[in-house]
């Protein structure tokens, strides 16, 4: 299989996993899709009166002078909101991560059921979610701290540039955008082994350190694949926009969808076994059949 069917052959699996069990993945859909509406409402309307409040103490701000206590006060009152703020946006973020984590655990649940051959009831997949989604949880909690120190790593080789050649801005223009091709190009690399990672989480008994190392192991020899697959759905949410919320949700089942193929593709030469993890085929001696 060359690099480019390889690929093409990743983004038609989740048709045949919808084929196969369209039903569960349609409630799985509309459930992630009524969590996530209800966690942005709550999100749109707990901070939007929280901004304009803030906007509001900052003309005011600008205007009063430092020394009267109207000033003091409106800096109490800045801090407050703030603080206000970010903790609305803390509950709205750690929301999103859960229903991320849940949404992603079921829909790989559902594709190891269809490459195992088992047909799975609705009470059956709630019961296999409810007794799986910490490992992937831990997983992706390594992956979010991973992702901040790639990020962290990498801030410094922008902003040096930045400050030494503020006056030549256009050999600055040219090397940010090299710099952050090459920095987006090594991201999405090496991001193939940590989503990986998350779906070796549910179909495996492993998480964390454990499962990043078996995902390692798994994506030899595929991980063109892998990276062709992380540019395809980067172009595809830059396509659609932070505002399409119903296209940007399908395309993020889709991805799930698609990263759970690719376990299946990396982990070809397993055969399925009892419950969600997949085993070694075992190859059993040949006896003559002269020997007494």
């Amino acid at each position: 299989m060359n690099n480019l069917s390889g690929f093409l052959e990743l983004l038609k699996g989740p048709l045949k996993i919808l084929s196969g069990n369209g039903k569960l993945m349609a409630i799985t859909a509309i459930l992630y899709l009524i969590f996530y509406s209800i966690s942005f409402t709550f999100y749109t309307y707990s901070s939007n009166p929280l901004i304009t409040d803030l906007v509001i103490i900052f003309r005011t701000l600008v205007m009063e002078h430092p020394d009267t206590p109207e000033y003091a006060k409106l800096l109490v009152a800045l801090r407050e909101e703030i603080g206000i703020f970010l903790g609305i946006k803390t509950i709205y973020v750690v929301l999103l991560f859960f229903i991320m984590i849940l949404a992603q655990t079921t829909i790989v649940i559902i594709s190891s059921s269809y490459y195992g051959g088992v047909n799975l009831s609705l009470k059956e997949l709630l019961m296999k979610v409810s007794r799986t989604w910490t490992r992937p949880f831990v997983t992706s909690f390594y992956v979010q701290l991973l992702t901040l120190g790639y990020m962290s790593i990498f801030f410094w080789p922008l902003l040096v540039p930045s400050l030494l050649l503020f006056n030549h801005r256009t050999f600055l223009i040219i090397l940010l955008v090299f710099l952050g091709i090459l920095i987006i190009t090594l991201y999405l690399y090496l991001s193939v082994v940590w989503s990986l990672a998350v779906v070796v989480s549910v179909v495996e008994d492993s998480y964390g350190i454990s499962a990043l190392g078996k995902a390692r192991e798994l994506v030899k020899g595929k991980m063109v694949h892998g990276f062709l697959l992380n540019l395809f759905f980067v172009l595809g949410f830059m396509v659609i926009g932070g505002n399409q919320y119903v296209f940007t949700w399908i395309l993020s089942i889709y991805q799930f969808m698609a990263y759970s193929v690719f376990y299946f593709h990396c982990n070809n030469k397993m055969k399925p076994s009892e419950g969600l993890e997949y085993s070694e085929i075992p190859s059993a001696p040949v006896l003559n059949e002269d020997i007494p």
